[in-house]
């Protein structure tokens, strides 16, 4: 990678939706140079996706949490499982498995404070393996990205 890609990587960051046209004069380039530096950083997985960044509020989420989980470690074939299920769940948006105390965070939306409960209770504290998890939800997302 050189300093036009990483141009090209901050511009496709804030704006996905940009023509080639538009992205090739942010970069000094043609567009179809362009393109074939996106599709190199596609096929070599820097870019591993392009898409749509959703605001969980405008779709009627309400709640938004971190949640800090802690599993059975003894057990490889639980873990397997807690994270197939996590991955199942629409309302796991982000599941990283960590090091330290936590052994997975969780970002997890919900309608309200009741649903997002209920799925604590039900789906996260409700998988085999789970020993405990604690929740921090979110006042105000300052940044993303």
């Amino acid at each position: 990678m050189d300093k036009i890609d990483y141009k090209i990587l901050r511009v496709l960051e804030i704006d996905g939706r940009i023509s080639w046209v538009e992205l090739a004069d942010r970069v000094n380039l043609s567009a179809s140079a362009c393109q074939r530096r996106v599709q190199a950083l596609l096929d070599s997985g820097v870019i591993d996706r392009i898409g749509a960044r959703t605001n969980p509020e405008a779709m009627g989420y309400e709640v938004e949490a971190f949640v800090s989980v802690y599993v059975d470690r003894q057990d490889v074939q639980l873990s397997k499982n807690f994270r197939a299920a996590m991955k199942s769940y629409p309302e796991v948006q982000d599941c990283h498995m960590m090091t330290g105390q936590v052994d997975y965070l969780l970002r997890v939306v919900a309608k309200d404070l009741k649903s997002y409960g209920r799925f604590v209770e039900e789906k996260i504290l409700g998988t085999p393996g789970v020993k405990d998890a604690s929740s921090s939800i979110v006042l105000d997302r300052i940044k993303t990205s």
